[in-house]
């Protein structure tokens, strides 16, 4: 792999010159830009094998260039560098196409070789389809649809009175703290499901409350898969994967068709109306 071109993207000159240290011994052409236009002038001129991109920088985000640069050449890998690291950034940078995410307070040599290395072999392999952006992008696809499927489920069985009646009281709690939160941020807000963990749709499908007359399992989701344990064990190896993906780690041929194989039996599911 050695003569590959890399772009390295951050204002911080202290940054740059370690990043440049760890990638001394690659035999790498390096190139480098300080903010977001001019990492995007490279990126399109210069033709890099690979891009790290900071996230905080001048002139034009971290985010809004990951964006132009996979809008423009899909094929671009991009590693995403940031000190802010949180799930919510690493599922925008993952949903926006990024290869990988890591955190750089501080930057760990290992890290950022190993990351670099996995990118540029998946490069030369283009029949490998098991990148973490791939799993992420079939997992937000499969969570609109479960979040839209019980919506709807509960909506059918409780009527107008579904979100109180079929979701427990910690979740409703969160979803309601998050959408006041993005209220306050003054983002688009969604419907108050669209607030929800992963982890929480199991909770939410075997929701008893025994005083209220309230199963979920018995009488509103029952009729759609095989039993408990088959749906709560696929569901929660599904969010293991995301967790794994939304942190960054490798994720093997078994962990993806595994991923392929729940979404699909799922979905045959849910089409079923029992």
């Amino acid at each position: 792999m050695a003569g590959e071109r890399i772009l390295i993207v951050d204002d911080t000159p202290d940054n740059i010159k370690l990043l440049r240290a760890f990638l001394g011994h690659g035999d790498y052409d390096i190139i480098t830009a300080a903010d977001g236009e001019e990492a995007l002038e490279k990126a399109f001129t210069e033709a890099p094998d690979l891009v790290l991109l900071d996230l905080m920088l001048p002139k034009k985000s971290g985010l809004d260039v990951l964006k132009e640069i996979k809008e423009r050449d899909p094929d671009m890998p991009v590693i995403v560098l940031t000190a802010y690291g949180s799930e919510e950034t690493a599922v925008q940078t993952m949903r926006g196409g990024a290869e990988d995410y890591l955190i750089n307070k501080p930057l760990r040599k290992d890290d950022v070789l190993n990351a670099i290395t996995k990118t540029l072999s998946r490069q030369d392999r283009p029949d490998n389809n098991y990148s973490s952006s791939r799993a992420y992008e079939l997992l937000t696809e499969f969570e609109r649809d479960l979040n839209n499927f019980i919506k709807s489920t509960l909506e059918s069985h409780y009527g107008d009175d579904w979100w109180e009646k079929g979701v427990p009281p910690y979740v409703r709690t969160k979803c309601e703290q998050r959408r006041t939160n993005a209220q306050l941020r003054k983002k688009v807000l969604m419907p108050l499901l669209y607030y929800s963990d992963f982890s929480f749709y199991v909770p939410i499908i075997l929701y008893k409350d025994e005083q209220r007359g309230i199963d979920n399992w018995r009488n509103v989701f029952e009729r759609f898969f095989v039993n408990i344990g088959w749906i709560k064990a696929r569901l929660i190896e599904l969010n293991h994967i995301r967790n794994d993906v939304a942190h960054t780690k490798p994720i093997s041929e078994l962990q993806f068709r595994k991923l392929e194989l729940f979404i699909k039996e799922i979905r045959e599911y849910m089409g079923e109306s029992g």
